[in-house]
């Protein structure tokens, strides 16, 4: 199958995976998919703080998942590949479908209702 990984693939893919297993890093990819931010735009949206930020960047540039770069003392945040935003589609499918959790709008009305 094109979509199977090799065996020599395996080891590299587990590490990546590893790499979004934080709520902070997963919010960091998601918040990207509109486009570039800076760091202090994602610590802000995220509800952390400058320091703990800048480790998870770290980690997420370390495997390839981002990329930065800095304009004076800004530093921007940037997918290095847009099209790894496919597994939040697969992964939203298997909470709703398969673990049963509740969507958003499904939250608002339960909560307001």
């Amino acid at each position: 199958m094109a979509d199977e990984l090799t065996s020599a693939q395996l080891e590299p893919a587990a590490r990546v995976l590893r790499a979004l297993a934080h709520p902070l890093r997963l919010g960091v990819v998601q918040h990207l998919r509109s486009g570039e931010l800076t760091v202090s735009q994602l610590y802000t949206k995220l509800g952390c703080s400058q320091s703990m930020m800048s480790q998870q960047l770290g980690i997420l540039e370390a495997h390839g998942l981002i990329r930065t770069r800095k304009e004076g003392t800004v530093k921007y945040c940037a997918l290095r590949n847009p099209d790894f935003l496919k597994l939040f589609s697969c992964m939203r499918n298997h909470l709703l479908t398969v673990l049963h959790l509740p969507s958003e709008a499904e939250c608002t009305v339960s909560e307001n209702g």
